[in-house]
């Protein structure tokens, strides 16, 4: 029904589905902190490389405007050496940030690569769904999780400030490298609170893309019950499929009674064939079986093609109940099996000679 509750979680097969689409869970708060972290501490740890890099390329941009005139000639080896350095300064951070993006979502995602996900959706361009989109829980939710992180940032931005002010102030009479070293240092308690409250804004933002992407893929009752007859198969058909099964098999069992070297009947409630090769077999094996209807069908063929017959009862429901199809007789019916045998070949021996 279309207006059934949805109350049941997503079965496997559905999961599945739904990743072959390309919806699967993914924060996307959880990549932002990453990068952020990445940047962060490349940026630490890199601090004295890049400072002692810039500071050289600028001493020779000051050193070369003092010997000679800028020109176009002497112009391009300044430019390439700033491009080079920008790259030296600038390429492992930007290599940590695209790392550290690329990580988390591959993790969230289990490397999942869906083309489906990259179609062209023609319902994107209708503007009644995207004002939906825009009145949505999800959306409500970005906008208040957006504005709470520039409260906050902001809030510890000023916070900082505000503290470090009087130390900012005498910092007029202290020397260059004391008030840059001052401002690094503030600068780098500033960031880890902001990677601190990223993280804490990660993790309430991923249980949030849980709980909806698990009520996204809720489904009825009935869709269960709908998707376990498509895995299961249609009732009437898989019917048909084992009646056409056993019709098989009962062909092929009746094929095989011509060759059977003995009849085991009951007298017509159950029939056994066996046969005996004692190059292949290391017992007499059942190579047909049935009761009522089908045990008449193996005693008919067996007279019509000239198979000893005998009937035994015990013997007749013990090979049919212990025995299945194709197997050899089990040891506790060795004896019985082998009074009736030399019977059969006794009466064989009998009418060869007659």
């Amino acid at each position: 029904m279309a207006g059934e509750e949805k109350t049941e979680k997503a079965t496997p097969k559905k999961r599945r589905d739904q990743r072959k689409e390309g919806n699967v869970l993914q924060s996307k708060e959880i990549v932002t902190a990453a990068s952020v972290l990445g940047i962060f501490f490349a940026a630490r740890l890199l601090a004295e490389f890049m400072i002692k890099n810039v500071l050289a390329y600028s001493t020779k941009v000051y050193e070369v405007s003092g010997t000679y005139t800028l020109n176009a000639d002497n112009l391009m080896p300044l430019v390439v050496d700033m491009i080079t350095v920008t790259v030296i300064v600038v390429g492992p951070i930007c290599a940590a940030a695209m790392l550290l993006g690329i990580i988390p979502t591959v993790a969230q995602t289990r490397g999942l690569f869906s083309a489906k996900a990259l179609m062209p959706k023609f319902s994107r361009l209708n503007p009644l769904e995207g004002i939906k989109k825009l009145f949505s829980m999800q959306a409500v939710v970005g906008i208040l999780k957006g504005l709470i992180e520039v409260v906050v940032i902001g809030y510890l931005i000023y916070n900082e400030i505000a503290e470090r002010m009087p130390i900012i102030l005498s910092l007029t009479d202290a020397g260059l490298m004391q008030g840059l070293a001052y401002a690094g240092l503030s600068i780098y308690d500033l960031v880890m609170l902001i990677c601190i409250m990223l993280v804490f804004v990660a993790a309430g933002d991923f249980l949030f893309q849980w709980w909806q992407f698990e009520k996204k893929l809720k489904m009825s009752k009935q869709e269960v019950k709908e998707e376990f007859k498509q895995m299961e198969g249609d009732p009437q058909v898989k019917s048909k499929i084992k009646q056409r099964q056993q019709q098989m098999a009962q062909s092929r069992m009746m094929q095989a009674v011509p060759t059977a070297d003995v009849i085991v009947r009951n007298p017509t409630h159950f029939a056994v064939a066996l046969k005996y090769d004692q190059d292949k077999n290391r017992a007499p094996q059942v190579v047909a079986k049935g009761k009522d209807y089908l045990a008449q069908r193996i005693i008919d063929i067996a007279e019509q093609n000239g198979v000893y017959c005998m009937e035994n009862p015990p013997l007749a429901r013990a090979l049919y109940a212990q025995v299945d199809l194709g197997r050899e007789i089990p040891y506790e019916l060795y004896d019985a099996v082998a009074e009736v045998l030399t019977v059969v070949y006794r009466e064989k021996n009998k009418s060869l000679h007659a």
